[in-house]
């Protein structure tokens, strides 16, 4: 038996003669339903399960945590950043700075556009007049100079 056919609050019976009940629990009491309802019920049952299993890994779904009954502190102590992780982040977003001020102002143009503002190669390439590869080109050759300058 599968995880959730346990909870499942719908089943099937044949009888020896091969006919088909279907039941539903409700309130504690089983009720005898029509097939329709029965297929009406089994088709929700379906999609909320395709839900769950597309959500697992993917997201962090509130009502799953309560069904769950995973306590919120857990989402917490997964998304808070230590103040060590704090201090190495902002000392190297400082080196990075530091670096591209080393720069000249057309590379410093480049990066400005390309990852400050979130221009395209191929929008600034229009905008200046100059071929998209050489945009990349330039990109690349930028942000080796970068390596270099942060590794020193």
């Amino acid at each position: 038996m599968k995880y959730w056919q346990k909870d499942r609050n719908y089943r099937k019976y044949q009888n020896e003669d091969g006919t088909s009940h279907y039941i539903i629990t409700v309130d504690g009491e089983d009720v005898e339903i029509s097939f329709e309802i029965y297929q009406a019920y089994a088709q929700a049952d379906r999609k909320e399960r395709y839900g769950y299993e597309r959500e697992e890994g993917l997201v962090i779904s509130l009502d799953r945590m309560a069904e769950d009954g995973v306590p919120l502190i857990y989402l917490t102590g997964q998304h808070v950043e230590s103040a060590e992780d704090t201090a190495i982040r902002e000392m190297m977003i400082e080196q990075m700075m530091d670096a591209v001020g080393l720069l000249s102002k057309e590379e410093q143009e480049l990066i400005d556009q390309l990852f400050f503002r979130n221009v395209s190669a191929r929008e600034l390439a229009r905008t200046i007049g100059v071929y998209h590869r050489s945009i990349i080109y330039r990109r690349d050759k930028v942000l080796e100079k970068l390596r270099r300058l942060v590794s020193e």
